[in-house]
């Protein structure tokens, strides 16, 4: 299979229809299809557990995401072929992929802006390019404020998103059916999630704490040695000061009972 009928399974495949055919009670699902909804509810439930805590992979993920959909749009619409469309959004993904693993505000940004869009799209389905912007604006958003409140931000919309995520794949894997169920297991892993990523950020701000506290405590011990140090230097240059004085003196002395005695 070359990279031409790569591209046009890819183009013809509708997620929208296969997540719709999933969902309806009669549909029997596939080998392939149960191993896909395992692979998700996998990759949901490690966001909403440890989103915050493993930030960079999340940003990695999101900025190839991301990129490789611009970037192989931006090709499609310049009128290329179904090779130069996958090999563009190949390149922009890497590059996204990277730059969001190695700058930390920028990983954030991509995650954020990746997930609260994609969650958008998920509950209002748009079927115009209006709700589509809406959708993205609203990640954009989202995103801009992820980068001034970054912890709390994060694990907020990790939280929720990987929850609906694995919470979706879950509900479709097992043999009941009824919208309250599907949001009940949504909600039950949110706070599982919830709970987990707080208490990692506990204590990672409490270990950074004792950092700070200790090479505050280093410093002040090595201020208080170079002091206590100087202070010693100072009596030893004071010693043979004083050893002179009193010699110089004691010679004085000497010479004023020599007078008195003759």
């Amino acid at each position: 299979m070359n990279l031409n009928e790569i591209y046009s399974e890819i183009s013809s495949f509708n997620l929208g229809e296969a997540i719709r055919e999933i969902g309806r009670d009669s549909h029997v699902l596939t080998q392939t299809e149960i191993i896909t909804l395992s692979v998700t509810a996998a990759v949901g439930l490690l966001l909403c557990l440890f989103g915050w805590k493993i930030i960079r992979l999340w940003a990695a993920l999101a900025g190839f995401a991301l990129g490789a959909a611009v970037g192989a749009a931006v090709a499609a619409a310049a009128g290329s072929g179904g090779s130069t469309v996958l090999i563009a959004g190949l390149i922009s993904g890497l590059i996204l992929a990277v730059l969001g693993a190695v700058l930390y505000r920028a990983g954030i940004f991509l995650t954020v802006f990746t997930a609260v869009s994609s969650f958008c799209v998920g509950v209002i389905n748009p079927g115009d390019w209006i709700s589509v912007g809406i959708c993205l604006a609203v990640g954009l958003v989202a995103a801009i404020l992820a980068v001034r409140f970054a912890s709390v931000l994060t694990i907020f919309v990790t939280t929720v998103y990987g929850a609906s995520v694995a919470g979706t794949a879950v509900y479709h894997l097992l043999p009941v059916t009824g919208g309250i169920i599907h949001i009940g297991l949504c909600a039950v892993i949110g706070i599982i999630g919830l709970l987990v990523q707080l208490l990692l950020e506990s204590r990672r701000q409490k270990k950074k704490s004792l950092e700070k506290a200790a090479e505050i405590r280093e410093e002040s011990s090595t201020a208080y040695e170079v002091e206590r140090a100087r202070a010693v230097m100072e009596d030893l240059d004071r010693i043979p000061q004083e050893d002179a004085e009193n010699g110089a003196r004691s010679e004085a002395d000497g010479e004023s009972e020599d007078s008195v005695q003759k």
